[in-house]
Protein backbone atom coordinates (compact mmCIF):
# COMPACT_ATOMS: atom_id res chain seq x y z
CA UNK A 1 0.00 0.00 0.00
CA UNK A 2 1.21 3.47 -0.81
CA UNK A 3 1.37 6.58 1.38
CA UNK A 4 -0.81 8.23 -0.08
CA UNK A 5 -3.49 5.20 -0.51
CA UNK A 6 -2.56 4.76 4.09
CA UNK A 7 -3.22 8.63 4.64
CA UNK A 8 -6.62 8.49 2.57
CA UNK A 9 -7.56 5.20 4.73
CA UNK A 10 -7.41 7.52 7.37
CA UNK A 11 -10.50 9.69 6.59
CA UNK A 12 -13.37 10.01 8.27
CA UNK A 13 -16.13 11.93 7.52
CA UNK A 14 -17.66 14.13 11.08
CA UNK A 15 -21.50 15.70 11.44
CA UNK A 16 -21.67 19.19 12.01
CA UNK A 17 -20.84 19.97 15.65
CA UNK A 18 -18.73 17.68 15.83
CA UNK A 19 -15.73 19.21 18.84
CA UNK A 20 -12.29 17.75 17.23
CA UNK A 21 -10.26 19.89 20.02
CA UNK A 22 -11.71 21.32 23.48
CA UNK A 23 -9.85 24.55 24.99
CA UNK A 24 -7.55 24.03 27.49
CA UNK A 25 -6.84 20.09 26.78
CA UNK A 26 -4.26 18.14 26.64
CA UNK A 27 -2.75 18.06 22.57
CA UNK A 28 -1.51 15.03 20.79
CA UNK A 29 -1.91 14.83 17.04
CA UNK A 30 -3.32 17.49 14.57
CA UNK A 31 -6.15 17.39 12.28
CA UNK A 32 -6.01 17.74 8.12
CA UNK A 33 -9.24 18.63 6.30
CA UNK A 34 -10.09 17.39 3.41
CA UNK A 35 -13.51 19.17 2.89
CA UNK A 36 -15.76 20.81 5.02
CA UNK A 37 -15.46 23.61 7.20
CA UNK A 38 -14.50 23.80 10.88
CA UNK A 39 -14.90 26.72 13.45
CA UNK A 40 -12.05 27.98 15.66
CA UNK A 41 -13.56 28.64 18.83
CA UNK A 42 -11.47 31.08 21.64
CA UNK A 43 -13.32 31.24 24.91
CA UNK A 44 -16.46 30.30 23.51
CA UNK A 45 -16.29 32.94 20.63
CA UNK A 46 -15.75 32.67 16.82
CA UNK A 47 -12.41 33.75 15.93
CA UNK A 48 -11.60 31.98 12.45
CA UNK A 49 -12.79 29.47 10.20
CA UNK A 50 -10.50 26.80 8.32
CA UNK A 51 -12.09 25.77 4.59
CA UNK A 52 -9.14 25.35 2.67
CA UNK A 53 -8.73 21.38 1.65
CA UNK A 54 -5.40 20.15 3.17
CA UNK A 55 -5.52 22.74 6.01
CA UNK A 56 -4.76 21.56 9.48
CA UNK A 57 -5.54 22.45 12.98
CA UNK A 58 -3.68 21.57 16.03
CA UNK A 59 -0.06 21.86 15.07
CA UNK A 60 0.81 24.11 17.23
CA UNK A 61 0.13 22.21 20.01
CA UNK A 62 1.27 19.81 18.94
CA UNK A 63 5.15 21.62 18.39
CA UNK A 64 4.73 23.24 21.48
CA UNK A 65 3.40 20.40 23.56
CA UNK A 66 1.05 23.01 25.23
CA UNK A 67 -2.35 22.98 25.99
CA UNK A 68 -5.28 23.43 23.43
CA UNK A 69 -5.21 26.96 22.50
CA UNK A 70 -8.83 27.03 21.33
CA UNK A 71 -11.93 24.57 20.63
CA UNK A 72 -12.23 23.62 16.82
CA UNK A 73 -15.85 22.14 15.77
CA UNK A 74 -17.13 21.38 12.69
CA UNK A 75 -19.55 23.26 10.92
CA UNK A 76 -20.98 20.72 8.47
CA UNK A 77 -20.38 17.33 7.58
CA UNK A 78 -16.49 17.63 7.27
CA UNK A 79 -14.02 15.08 5.81
CA UNK A 80 -10.63 15.10 8.36
CA UNK A 81 -7.69 12.68 8.49
CA UNK A 82 -6.92 12.81 12.32
CA UNK A 83 -3.77 12.02 12.82
CA UNK A 84 -1.44 10.64 15.67
CA UNK A 85 1.13 12.38 17.85
CA UNK A 86 3.77 9.83 15.89
CA UNK A 87 1.52 10.03 12.46
CA UNK A 88 1.69 13.81 13.62
CA UNK A 89 5.67 14.31 13.65
CA UNK A 90 6.33 12.03 10.40
CA UNK A 91 3.55 14.10 8.61
CA UNK A 92 5.46 16.91 9.48
CA UNK A 93 8.86 15.69 8.40
CA UNK A 94 7.54 14.58 4.53
CA UNK A 95 8.77 17.48 2.45
CA UNK A 96 7.02 21.06 2.33
CA UNK A 97 5.12 20.52 5.43
CA UNK A 98 7.78 22.80 7.64
CA UNK A 99 7.14 25.65 4.78
CA UNK A 100 3.69 24.89 4.70
CA UNK A 101 3.31 25.13 8.36
CA UNK A 102 4.95 28.63 8.44
CA UNK A 103 2.75 30.05 6.04
CA UNK A 104 -0.37 28.53 8.11
CA UNK A 105 0.92 30.15 11.06
CA UNK A 106 1.85 33.53 9.66
CA UNK A 107 -1.40 33.30 7.87
CA UNK A 108 -3.22 32.91 11.27
CA UNK A 109 -1.45 35.69 13.09
CA UNK A 110 -1.93 38.20 10.39
CA UNK A 111 -5.81 37.54 10.95
CA UNK A 112 -5.32 37.19 14.89
CA UNK A 113 -3.50 40.90 14.39
CA UNK A 114 -6.13 42.16 12.26
CA UNK A 115 -9.12 41.55 14.70
CA UNK A 116 -6.97 42.97 17.40
CA UNK A 117 -6.73 45.73 15.57
CA UNK A 118 -10.46 46.45 14.96
CA UNK A 119 -11.11 45.49 18.40
CA UNK A 120 -8.70 48.42 19.77
CA UNK A 121 -10.39 50.68 17.38
CA UNK A 122 -13.48 49.82 18.61
CA UNK A 123 -12.82 50.28 22.07
CA UNK A 124 -11.23 53.71 21.49
CA UNK A 125 -14.23 54.80 19.66
CA UNK A 126 -16.19 53.36 22.32
CA UNK A 127 -14.15 55.17 25.15
CA UNK A 128 -14.54 58.95 22.93
CA UNK A 129 -18.02 57.77 22.97
CA UNK A 130 -18.74 57.58 26.85
CA UNK A 131 -16.36 60.30 27.76
CA UNK A 132 -18.48 62.72 25.59
CA UNK A 133 -21.36 61.42 27.33
CA UNK A 134 -19.92 61.89 30.96
CA UNK A 135 -18.62 65.27 30.04
CA UNK A 136 -22.68 65.95 28.43
CA UNK A 137 -23.64 64.72 31.85
CA UNK A 138 -21.63 66.89 34.15
CA UNK A 139 -22.57 69.88 32.16
CA UNK A 140 -26.01 69.10 32.51
CA UNK A 141 -25.52 68.31 36.18
CA UNK A 142 -23.36 71.94 36.80
CA UNK A 143 -26.45 73.54 35.42
CA UNK A 144 -29.19 72.19 37.09
CA UNK A 145 -27.31 72.43 40.04
CA UNK A 146 -26.60 76.24 39.17
CA UNK A 147 -30.27 76.90 38.55
CA UNK A 148 -31.08 76.34 41.95
CA UNK A 149 -33.10 72.48 41.08
CA UNK A 150 -33.99 70.72 44.51
CA UNK A 151 -31.24 68.98 45.70
CA UNK A 152 -33.24 64.95 45.62
CA UNK A 153 -33.65 65.84 42.21
CA UNK A 154 -30.07 66.38 41.41
CA UNK A 155 -29.64 62.84 43.37
CA UNK A 156 -32.27 61.73 41.23
CA UNK A 157 -30.52 62.89 37.81
CA UNK A 158 -26.95 61.92 38.75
Amino acid sequence: MTQVDSIHSLAQTVTPGTVLFEEGTAGGGIVVLLSGRLSVLKGGHLVGTISEPGSYVGESTFVTGKMRGATVVAENSATIIRLSAQQSADFLQSPGAEAKMIRTVTKRLNSANDVIRERAEKIAELELALKNVLSTLTVIHQDLKASGTDPDALTEVA
